[in-house]
């Protein structure tokens, strides 16, 4: 059996490792419009701040190792056509500009997304630069080592917008930020999140432009002076335009079914509407299990559990059923870790679910030791079967991890009124006997132990 997999990023290389691992004797062959994969883009903006020095860090795979796996692998080969019937695909060596032709028994698309670019006028001026991919972080990091280039402007409060004001108020550049929304991170976190790093911006001296829509982009002499907004303008040296992105399946309209913004529709096995077609990582959907809705969830934590799904399916029959994704993210910037997982308030809201929260904040470690920090954590439960569908937590100290038992207590079905009684361990190096998601928990049944 042949098995081809269409891009070779997180999901791509996990799948192709996966399918050589489970199944020796099978022909595994992947295709790639770029001559490196699996870079961690969410290394970008510790890269461009300095945090780290060598890029190459930021990858963890390569085509020769690929190849010393038995997998075949071409790079710089553009996806230009499918016949679902014959079970062909056409790529173009993007090298020689030869058309080559490949059969497959099982194909998976892995091929990603790409940023969006509205159709502003002057979004084609030097200096205006999208962030997806390597390249893209060669001349973001050139920038910013560039002392001519004083003023920065980041297009997108999402969490590469934020991480990058982060690395370049690092580097001493001036920095401006510019959302539509009213508020940072609004897809992660809820206002109480957000707030705390609006304000330590703002300490920093970054000019935030929420509630703001870029409607033009000057320029002289064919490079960026000035982004023009709504409600007022900035003088600008260069641009990062980060505002979503959208998957990258023009090729497949007509052929499989997709969503309303392209999307693979799967089903719980990774599976197209064709089922000899999977599709993985960010250009499909998968089961949100917060929702219990099929979306599209762009994250490398997400792609590489698509691609163990889709890579043990092929191999035996559709053996593992997906349990469901939350969603589970984190960032630190400015000093503050953040997590989320599940769904915010704030989504709820939008989508009609009915639901309650609780925002706590403690100490994380006993007084009577020489540190301790604050901690804030917000839960989320439907109102009507109590299971938890969402949390989020932020301190100067590291307390993202309490986000992958939050994911598993949504994927298992948890409810509020039973997460006081999770095991979580005591140690005063780590934590309160009564740590802070139990007093949380504790309060929403009105059990409020140290309160007067």
């Amino acid at each position: 059996m042949k098995t081809i997999v269409i891009g070779t990023n997180h999901a791509g290389t996990t799948a192709v490792r996966t399918l050589r691992r489970l199944a020796p004797e099978m022909e595994v062959t992947t295709y790639d419009q770029s001559d490196v994969i699996s870079f961690l883009g969410c290394g970008i903006a510790l890269w461009v701040g300095g945090q780290i020095k060598d890029p190459q860090g930021l990858f963890y795979a390569s085509p020769e190792l690929l190849k010393k796996e038995k997998i075949n692998v071409n790079m710089n080969h553009k996806w230009v056509g499918i016949d679902k019937v014959k079970k062909t695909v056409k790529f173009e060596n993007l090298l020689t500009k030869e058309i080559v032709e490949d059969h497959y028994d099982k194909l998976i698309i892995s091929t990603g997304t790409w940023p969006v670019t509205p159709p502003i006028e002057g979004i084609d001026l030097e200096n205006v630069q999208i962030c997806k991919n390597y390249y893209h972080a060669q001349k973001i990091k050139a920038a910013n080592n560039d002392k001519n280039i004083k003023n920065i402007t980041i297009v997108g409060a999402g969490y590469i917008g934020v991480e990058l004001v982060d690395a370049f108020v690092k580097s001493g550049k001036n920095v401006s930020l510019v959302d539509i929304c009213d508020r940072i991170m609004p897809m992660y976190y809820d206002g109480e999140m957000t707030e705390i790093i609006e304000k330590e911006m703002q300490q920093n001296n970054v000019n935030l432009f929420l509630k703001s829509k870029v409607v033009k982009f000057g320029g002289v002499n064919g490079k960026v002076n000035k982004v023009i907004l709504d409600n007022g303008e900035i003088d600008t040296d260069y641009v990062v335009f980060s505002v979503g992105v959208k998957p990258k399946t023009e090729l497949l309209k007509g052929i499989i079914d997709l969503d309303e913004r392209g999307a693979v529709i799967t089903n719980d096995y990774m599976q197209s509407s064709d089922k000899n077609i999977y599709a993985i990582g960010d250009c499909a959907t998968v089961l949100n299990i917060a929702l219990n809705k099929r979306i599209q969830v762009a994250l490398a934590t997400t792609a590489v559990r698509t691609g163990i799904l889709a890579a043990i399916n092929i191999v035996k029959n559709n053996a593992l059923k997906s349990p469901g994704f939350t969603g589970a993210n984190g960032i630190e910037v400015f000093n503050w870790k953040m997590g989320a997982t599940g769904i915010s308030m704030t989504a709820a809201k939008k989508m009609g679910i009915d639901a309650e929260e609780k925002v706590f904040e403690d100490n994380d470690r006993p007084e009577f030791m020489p540190t301790f920090k604050k901690v804030k954590i917000k839960l989320i439960w439907e109102k009507k079967s109590r299971r938890i569908i969402g949390a989020q937590v932020a301190s100067t100290n590291n307390h993202t991890e309490v986000m992958y038992m939050f994911a598993l207590a949504i994927q298992k079905g948890l409810t509020i009124d039973e997460l006081p009684l999770v095991d979580i361990f005591f140690l005063p190096h780590f934590n309160k006997p009564y740590n802070f998601i139990t007093l949380a928990s504790l309060e929403v049944l009105g059990l409020n132990f140290f309160k007067e």
